[in-house]
């Protein structure tokens, strides 16, 4: 297994966070790196549902070894490429623009819950992202949650974050690529 670098978007920490299972998503994506960008960083540590953000969400990085990088703002393409997308689309929060751009010049994978902004990005680029209902399928397949696990996972994150799922029973979910990298 070829070991990934998946740059995680602010929706899915706030996820896991919200569901007190953060240390679990390092479990789960394990071997693969787990980056967070400055801008992600930003984000997730002011999140309207939570108090005492950073202190968790640095304590989970500490633990777990999650990198906080910086945004390579030294290489061009990438800056371009963040300030363009913030122009095309300003709906994009900085977190989001700053895994596109990096994942798009870099190669990484995206993990983000918000397929509406950054699918079609993804596909016409050429880059590998996947979403929630992903992390918890690959969850289920290396007996880390079980269905019902999964379900009471997307059932509370639901009611804690007014999330708008696109399932409440993950066995009603097939991915749309082949997960048995991760």
């Amino acid at each position: 297994m070829r070991k990934k670098v998946i740059l995680v978007d602010s929706d899915v920490i706030s996820h896991f966070m919200a569901a007190n299972k953060i240390d679990d998503l390092s479990v789960i994506l394990s071997p693969h790196a787990l980056l967070i960008v400055q801008q992600v960083y930003d984000e997730s540590i002011h999140h309207p549902f939570f108090d005492d953000r950073k202190e968790e969400l640095d304590a989970w990085m500490k633990r777990c070894h999650i990198l906080r990088i910086d945004f390579p703002y030294q290489a061009e393409n990438v800056k371009l490429e963040f300030y363009r997308l913030k122009k095309e689309n300003p709906r994009f929060g900085k977190g989001e623009r700053a895994c596109m751009a990096i994942a798009k010049c870099g190669k990484q994978v995206i993990a983000s819950s918000n397929f509406r902004d950054i699918a079609d990005y993804c596909e016409a680029n050429d880059i590998e992202y996947i979403g929630l209902m992903d992390i918890l399928t690959i969850a289920i397949r290396k007996s880390i949650y079980t269905v019902d696990e999964c379900n009471k996972f997307i059932h509370d994150i639901a009611i804690i974050t007014d999330a708008r799922l696109p399932y409440s029973d993950i066995s009603k979910y097939k991915p749309s690529r082949d997960l048995s990298e991760y």
